[in-house]
């Protein structure tokens, strides 16, 4: 009798930790998937952006210039596997020779999401 109560107790404390956590599990739009494909953001703060030059291995490559765009200006942004912004829009598209990268590191408070 006492196995029967500790077992009906056990389960019932495991599927109530299952059912939690698969009620915490709720996918973010700021999630790494999210950022694989290029989303339109608008700029909140001067930004600068680098065109650097591919080179193979890719610890070579290096920064030809630099563009600084304003509050109010629109990007197409995604996260990249070498750097944390990349842009896709405009003048700034990222190919085989150039890659445009923003310089502001992972953060977000330099952008909002969408057009505004």
């Amino acid at each position: 009798m006492h196995l029967k109560k500790l077992a009906m107790l056990g389960s019932a404390v495991l599927s109530l930790g299952v059912g939690m956590t698969a009620a915490q599990t709720k996918a973010s739009a700021h999630s790494f998937f999210y950022w694989e494909h290029p989303h339109w953001v608008t700029v909140r703060k001067t930004t600068t952006i680098a065109k650097i030059h591919n080179t193979y291995p890719l610890y070579k490559s290096y920064s030809v210039g630099e563009w600084i765009v304003y509050p109010g200006y629109h990007l197409k942004v995604h996260h990249g596997a070498s750097y944390d912004w990349l842009v896709e829009s405009g003048k700034f598209n990222t190919n085989s020779y150039y890659t445009y990268a923003v310089e502001r590191g992972s953060g977000t408070k330099w952008f909002r999401q969408g057009i505004h």
